[in-house]
């Protein structure tokens, strides 16, 4: 299989909630969760582990409760809608339907450790897992997934039932199932995803400087060494001021 480039694979990664229940051999589960260990971490911690599900009857328990939370949120959406939103509240639901055919269900686990923020004092219950550490690790997953022709995505509808889910799964208290992803073959195509331009989020300097102006108030700013700047935006060089 031909291996995309990097911004064709970042381009193209989107949320395959549809996925055939054909068998995806543990070679690839194992490829994509290492590349997954190759995220960045606070301080190098890698506070990551994989619980990867493969059996039936597990899959089915999992998807029973996934499926009547999902309902309480989402299932007001009716077929009759056809707003972007109700078409992603659908797919959702279509995911909830048929978790359990899914091959493969990752749950991405988070050793639970308190924030520095967090004062001792006010360090009660259980510490929260390093979110910022394990979502970097998820999105390597979700790449590398789409770089061998997996489907997968993203969801967290499980935290509503984590507690009995942690029972269930064995997982020991100071683990916390911080996502899951469906994984398998997607029965449709990959394609790119349509998202906000960058240009229209971007601020330069201060909060609110954006645009031509801002590129060129940063441009002028920082001047090169020489004294001239390229314009971001004309790609055409000026005094810098």
């Amino acid at each position: 299989m031909t291996d995309p480039g990097f911004f064709e694979i970042v381009g193209s990664t989107r949320a395959i909630k549809r996925l055939t229940s054909a068998p995806v051999p543990l070679e690839l589960i194992r490829k994509v969760l290492d590349a997954g260990t190759k995220a960045p971490s606070g301080v190098n911690t890698q506070p990551w582990e994989f619980l990867v599900v493969r059996d039936v009857d597990t899959k089915k328990w999992v998807q029973e409760r996934y499926l009547s939370f999902a309902k309480e949120r989402f299932g007001h959406v009716t077929k009759s809608l056809d707003t972007p939103h109700a078409r992603v509240l659908r797919a959702v639901m279509h995911l909830a339907e048929h978790l359990h055919e899914a091959p493969v269900l990752v749950f991405v686990c988070g050793h639970r450790d308190w924030p520095a923020v967090v004062p001792i004092e006010q360090r009660v219950g259980k510490a929260p897992p390093p979110y910022g550490s394990i979502y970097p690790c998820v999105q390597n997953i979700l790449l590398a997934c789409r770089a061998v022709g997996l489907g997968a995505s993203l969801t967290t509808i499980h935290h509503m039932f984590e507690e009995e889910l942690a029972m269930h799964l064995g997982t020991p208290d100071d683990i916390s199932l911080v996502a899951l992803l469906p994984i398998g073959f997607p029965q449709g195509r990959f394609g790119p995803v349509t998202r906000k331009p960058a240009r229209d989020l971007t601020h330069f300097d201060r909060w609110g400087r954006r645009g031509r102006a801002g590129e060129r108030s940063a441009c002028s700013a920082r001047p090169t060494l020489s004294g001239v700047c390229i314009d971001p935006v004309t790609e055409n060089t000026e005094k810098a001021q």
